[in-house]
This record gives structure tokens, C-alpha cells and sequence, in this order.
């Protein structure tokens, strides 16, 4: 026995083969978290458009905006610019955005913290999840060169493809670490993914990524310099730029990208994987089991169906305010467009109307469908596949009040959303409407928002699961930003273009809010089509709702 259990000697134990044996088992757990990552994201339709379909659509709708208007004399075609504006789009996405959600989640749910138990080290994990964002950024910058050229005429020049491949790597990686930073410095994932997506949005305002040949205000021309995103452009539209002498390489950039992505690095290898202590005083507990008894009491000892409504919205309300996601874009991103557009553009008339009334007019129509067309739907469908419908059955609280209570908070955070929106508009830019279309605005935005909570709720009906929720929704909202005046294009969209979205919902509301705030008048034929797109929602959602999954 005691023969048996003595160790061998070194010369009868296997021996690595050199580096290789050493570095395989390593390799072979990164390439299982690449495909395991990549998985996950074309499991995710919301992922794949965001990185991929909507970058297309933002540089279709763009070039047929601008066209092949030229800068100035002698200058580059906009499309040479666009194009890599558009990939850059896709890459922040890609690599900044979702693998930023990604990690949060992970950490969330004690994916990081349990890699301590596994053969898997924290670096490879990470770098898998790393590796998967770069292909689908990649695959973007691909697409987008792809319609670029053959819908558009954009130039590609052979001899600055390598530094236009040389320069996406570097952003890829800069913006990996930026997002390992963000997910390790902020608490959850709802707020990094408000924060990666709305910094993305907003500073592609001051950054050349949706101003195209516009004279930027000297103060965000600074901002926009001061940050990686300008940089990143910079990068990738260097090589793009027709008659280019050299490789194409813009090294000033190149430096200020590597340097912000050394600092993300330094952030993420300081905090990333550890734990948060999650502690309540005693205070805050008291406070919170109180609020809660006074809220229980109230939501379901009231034998009334008002009191049941009042409670279950304000549970839905306090639902919201928990998604900091939501919350930003809802409210903050609409009024930031009324705020940061006008600007960026100069204010120009477009078909006899301001910039500045065109935004304040549209971006409510934008915010109500966040709120009744995208989100609404998506709880709803989600408590549905948690058993959460089901289970009102024994419990005091019918079903129906649980959708009344959803449906008023729709109206009430729209409201919210159109007060914001209005304040700005009229703050700012002096954007007030006349003094009879307040009744008639008032009008169209609650039928507005009765309408997209109907189509809203047929598509829960409709969607097998909450996650083919988002793909609906967004899939078809998306375009139709573009299309429905929400963001004013004057007479660049193509006619048949124009005319069948005015048969869709977002348009007719778009016009119709937009006559009652400039001439107070009743458009009589929009209230129809919005009319008629509730009726179809409505009949949809009775018709085919499910309390199972």
C-alpha cells in the first residue's frame, strides 16, 4: 500500500511539451468563452440591433438626408465621412455598450465573483467576452463599407486599408477597456447600461458623429476633442478621405485613444471583480418597512377598484424609477435632443417650421412610444413569463386592475415626458405654443398615447416570449423615427417613402401635434389614422392576450 501511494518519480510524470503545453488548456478556455459570448449576443435579438441593423438604418436614412452634398470646395463627398462615422456607431456599440451590460450583468448575478472557484481565471473570461465584441464590430464596419460602396459610391482605397484595420483594432480595445471601467466602477447594470448608451448618443452630437458639414459651437467643438469618441471618428475616417496621401494613419488620435483606453484599464484592473457591500442602516430599514406596510395595506386591503388601480400604479411607477435605463431614455434623452440638436444645427427653418419647434413638437411623439410601445409591453410580457399573471388569481388583486395600473402609468410618465420636453423647448429656444391649440395639443397626445399603449400591448399579446419583445418593437420603431418627421429631413426622404409612413402611427402623430402647436387647428384626418391604428391595437390585444406563458 505504502508502495503504492508513493510518488513517482519526476521522470515517470508527464511533462508539458514547452510553451505549448503551457499555453493550450489556457487558449482552449478563451475560445470556449468567445463562442459561449457569441452565443449570447445573436441569442439577444436587442444586441444584434443595436450593433448592427440600426447603425445601417442611421447611415441609409443619413445619406439620403445629406446625399452627396460636399462640405466645401474641393472638399470630400459626406459619404466618405458618414460611412466611418457609421462603423464607429457600430463599434461603440459593439465594444463599449453591450460588452460594458454584459460584464455588469455577469457580476450581478455572482458570474465573476464564482470564477475564483474554476479553472477559468478572471482575465480570460474577460478576454473571451472581449474577442466576441470585436468580430461583431468587425462585422459592422464591414457592413457598413459594404452598403457604402455599393449603395452610395463611397471610394476605398487599397493602400490605406491597413491602417484603417490597424486603427478599428485600437478602438475596439480602448473602448473594451473603457467599458471593463464603466461596469467596474458603477453599481448595476441598469445604470451602466443608461450611462455607456446615453454617453455614446449624446457625445456623438459633439463629437462629428451625426453632424454632417453643420458649424459646431467652439465650446463642444473643445468637448467633443476632450473625449475618445472624436478620436475614434478621426481614426477611422482618415483612411476613408478621397485623394489621402500617405498610409492614412491619424496619430494624433491613434495617441489619445490608446492613452484613454490605458486609463480604462488601469480603473478595470483596480476594481473590476470585487464585491459591493451591500449594507442598510438601521434607519433606512425602518423607513422602508413602514413605506411598505402603509403601501401593502393600502395596495391590497382597499376594497375598492380605484384603490386597487392607485395601488398597483403606484408599484408600477416605483418599477420604472428603479430602471435608471428607462428613466433616461424616456425622459432625459428626448429633452437632451430639444436641448443639444437645434444647436449642433444652427436652428434652420425646414419646410417653414424652426429646428428647435420641429424637435420640441417631435420628441414627445419620441418619448410616449419609449414609454407605451417599447417598455410597456416588454414588463407585461415579462411578468407573463414569470408566472406573475397567472398567480394573480390567488391573490386580491384581479388581473385587470394589474394592466389598468401599467396602462395609467403610461399616461403619466408621458405626461411627465411632454411637460420636460415642452419646458425646454420653450426655456431655450422660446418654442411656445399657440394659445388655442394647449386644449387641441393636449388632445392629440393622449390619443397619441392611447394609441401606442394598444399597439403596445397587442404586440405582448402577439410575442411569444419577453425577449422577442424588444426585437418587435424595436425593429419597428427604429425606421420609423427616421421616416415620421420626429427628426425633421425637409424633402430628402424619397416620396412613396413619405407618403406610406404617413398611413403609419408615428407620422400622423408627429403632424398632428405639430398643427396644434403652431396653428391650433384639429387635424382631422391624422386623429383618424391614429384612431384607426388604436382600434387595431385594442381588438389584437383582446383578442389574442395570454394570462400563461
Amino acid at each position: 500500500m505504502a508502495e503504492a501511494l508513493r510518488t513517482p518519480p519526476a521522470a515517470d510524470v508527464p511533462q508539458p511539451r514547452g510553451d505549448v503545453g503551457q499555453w493550450a488548456p489556457t487558449a482552449r478556455l478563451v475560445a470556449d468563452q468567445v463562442i459561449h459570448a457569441s452565443r449570447d449576443a445573436w441569442r439577444t435579438p436587442a444586441s444584434m440591433l443595436v450593433t448592427l441593423i440600426f447603425p445601417v438604418l442611421f447611415l441609409v436614412v443619413s445619406a439620403l438626408a445629406v446625399g452627396d452634398v460636399r462640405t466645401g470646395p474641393g472638399a470630400d463627398a459626406v459619404i466618405q465621412r458618414l460611412v466611418p462615422a457609421a462603423a464607429v456607431f457600430a463599434t461603440a456599440m459593439a465594444a463599449f455598450v453591450m460588452l460594458a451590460f454584459g460584464v455588469a450583468v455577469a457580476g450581478e448575478q455572482g458570474v465573476l465573483k464564482r470564477l475564483r472557484g474554476t479553472p477559468l481565471p478572471l482575465w480570460a473570461h474577460l478576454a473571451g467576452r472581449t474577442a466576441a465584441a470585436a468580430w461583431v464590430a468587425v462585422l459592422g464596419t464591414a457592413l457598413m463599407v459594404v452598403v457604402g460602396a455599393a449603395g452610395y459610391g463611397l471610394e476605398v482605397t487599397a493602400r490605406t486599408l491597413p491602417a484603417a484595420l490597424f486603427g478599428l483594432l485600437v478602438m475596439i480595445a480602448s473602448f473594451a477597456a473603457l467599458g471593463f471601467a464603466v461596469a467596474a466602477v458603477v453599481r448595476s447594470s441598469q445604470a451602466v447600461l443608461s450611462l455607456t448608451m446615453g454617453a455614446v448618443v449624446l457625445l456623438g452630437f459633439v463629437s462629428d458623429l451625426f453632424a454632417f458639414g453643420t458649424t459646431t459651437p467652439r465650446w463642444l467643438e473643445v468637448i467633443g476633442w476632450a473625449l475618445p469618441l472624436r478620436h475614434a471618428v478621426e481614426v477611422l475616417a482618415a483612411p476613408f478621405e478621397a485623394g489621402v496621401t500617405g498610409g492614412g494613419v491619424a496619430a494624433g488620435s491613434l495617441v489619445a485613444l490608446l492613452g484613454w483606453g490605458t486609463a480604462g484599464a488601469l480603473v478595470a484592473l483596480r476594481f473590476l471583480g470585487r464585491e459591493r457591500a451591500m449594507a442598510v442602516g438601521p434607519r433606512l430599514a425602518g423607513r422602508v418597512g413602514r413605506r411598505a406596510g402603509r403601501v401593502g395595506a393600502f395596495a391590497y386591503g382597499s376594497p375598492s377598484a380605484l384603490g386597487l388601480v392607485w395601488g398597483q400604479l403606484r408599484h408600477a411607477n416605483r418599477g420604472i424609477w428603479r430602471e435608471p435605463v428607462f428613466a433616461f431614455f424616456a425622459l432625459a434623452m428626448p429633452a437632451l435632443f430639444v436641448v443639444l440638436l437645434p444647436t449642433v444645427t444652427g436652428n434652420p427653418d425646414i419646410d417653414g417650421v424652426s429646428f428647435a419647434v420641429s424637435m420640441t413638437t417631435g420628441m414627445p411623439v419620441f418619448g410616449l412610444a419609449l414609454t407605451a410601445y417599447v417598455a410597456l409591453p416588454e414588463t407585461v410580457a415579462a411578468a407573463r413569463d414569470k408566472g406573475l399573471l397567472k398567480r394573480l388569481r390567488g391573490t386580491p388583486v384581479p388581473a385587470w386592475a394589474y394592466l389598468a395600473g401599467r396602462i395609467v402609468s403610461v399616461f403619466w410618465v408621458g405626461a411627465l415626458t411632454v411637460t420636460i420636453v415642452l419646458g425646454a423647448g420653450w426655456l431655450l429656444y422660446d418654442a411656445t405654443p399657440v394659445a388655442a391649440g394647449l386644449p387641441v395639443l393636449v388632445l392629440v397626445l393622449l390619443a397619441g398615447t392611447a394609441c401606442l399603449a394598444a399597439l403596445g400591448m397587442a404586440v405582448a399579446s402577439l410575442a411569444p416570449t419577453a425577449e422577442s419583445v424588444p426585437a418587435i418593437t424595436l425593429a419597428s420603431f427604429l425606421p420609423l423615427v427616421f421616416v415620421s418627421g420626429i427628426f425633421p429631413l425637409g424633402d430628402a426622404l424619397p416620396e412613396v417613402v413619405a407618403a406610406a409612413a404617413g398611413w403609419l402611427p408615428l407620422a400622423p402623430m408627429v403632424d398632428a401635434t405639430r398643427e396644434a402647436f403652431t396653428a391650433g387647428a384639429v387635424a382631422g384626418r391624422e386623429l383618424a389614422i391614429v384612431g384607426g391604428w388604436t382600434l387595431v391595437g385594442i381588438v389584437v390585444a383582446l383578442t389574442r392576450f395570454r394570462w400563461e406563458p
